[in-house]
């Protein structure tokens, strides 16, 4: 996780992390989409916006 996510009130970042649970118990980690997680924690926009918002990366 980056600092965007733990920037986000604690209501969101629960529906985030409960979405990633119910996608993940239905698919392998690897092949679980973050679109579906995205849909299903009700977040508008792609699968890059939604990593990007979530997880670290290199160099930045």
């Amino acid at each position: 996780m980056n600092e965007k996510f733990y920037a986000l009130p604690e209501e969101k970042q629960s529906q985030i992390l409960n979405a990633a649970y119910k996608v993940f118990a239905t698919n392998q980690y690897k092949k679980a989409p973050t679109s579906e997680i995205a849909a299903e924690a009700g977040i508008s926009g792609n699968d890059k916006s939604l990593g990007n918002s979530l997880w670290k990366r290199d160099g930045k």
